[in-house]
């Protein structure tokens, strides 16, 4: 009896102590204040294939249909073979790189590649051959400035020499000329008529001869002149004769 009576006291006790310990375990482990993290989701989430579809028959459709449209490798796999390719990295490169798209663009890319190297080769090939002909384009470009230096010069001197022969020149040699003419003439027959005592026959015919001399090449002196002024004024100069007989 007494040998009982401690076995239930000792199961008593060994339960209370159970309950404490599982008291101050829940106190413990229980949040104290606001610890500002995100609260643990503990529930399955839902399917991937099932996840947000639209209740329209139609409009589902409508998106497969667009599925098919703009994605055919993608549209006829399982949700199986989706979720593989998203959690998987490998498979999804290896899917993405036997697209016939990407096949195409890569394949573009490397004839791209090629003939851009290619014309890099030719490019630096020529590189040399190049360099000459900029040197030589150089040289050429400096000799033909001096020869551009030169020809002004040239047309400077030739407008020198035709300033002498310039039609305002000529015309003012002309009328020089006719008025001088006419001043020899003037001071022939003065010396003449300023002369003392008799004079000769001799005399007379010599002055008579000198004066219709100068006067008649006074005379045809002047008619030039007034010929060349005229054909000056008219722009046809090239057509008079600058020498008549006398």
């Amino acid at each position: 009896m007494d040998s009982a009576s401690n076995g239930n006291t000792a199961r008593s006790r060994t339960g209370s102590d159970a309950l404490a310990v599982a008291r101050e375990f829940e106190q413990s482990t229980r949040p104290r204040g606001n610890t500002g993290l995100p609260k643990y989701e503990s529930r399955v989430p839902e399917p991937m294939n099932n996840y947000n579809l639209p209740k329209d028959r139609r409009l589902i459709e409508e998106k497969v249909a667009c599925l098919k449209e703009q994605f055919p490798t993608f549209a006829n796999k399982s949700a199986d073979d989706l979720e593989d390719l998203l959690r998987f990295e490998d498979l999804f490169q290896a899917h993405i790189d036997g697209l016939e798209q990407v096949q195409l663009m890569r394949t573009l890319e490397y004839e791209l590649r090629e003939e851009n190297e290619r014309l890099a080769e030719v490019n630096l090939s020529a590189e040399e051959e190049l360099r000459k002909m900029r040197d030589n384009v150089a040289e050429l470009q400096m000799f033909a400035s001096s020869l551009t230096t030169r020809l002004y010069e040239l047309v400077q001197e030739h407008l020198d020499l035709q300033k002498p022969y310039s039609p305002n020149v000529l015309l003012a040699k002309l009328k020089e000329e006719y008025m001088k003419l006419d001043e020899q003439s003037e001071e022939a027959a003065a010396k003449f008529m300023d002369k003392d005592g008799p004079v000769e026959a001799a005399d007379c015919e010599e002055f008579v001869r000198q004066y219709k001399d100068l006067r008649a090449k006074y005379h045809s002196s002047e008619a030039r002149c007034t010929l060349a002024e005229a054909a000056y004024k008219n722009g046809t100069l090239a057509g008079v004769p600058m020498s008549m007989d006398r």
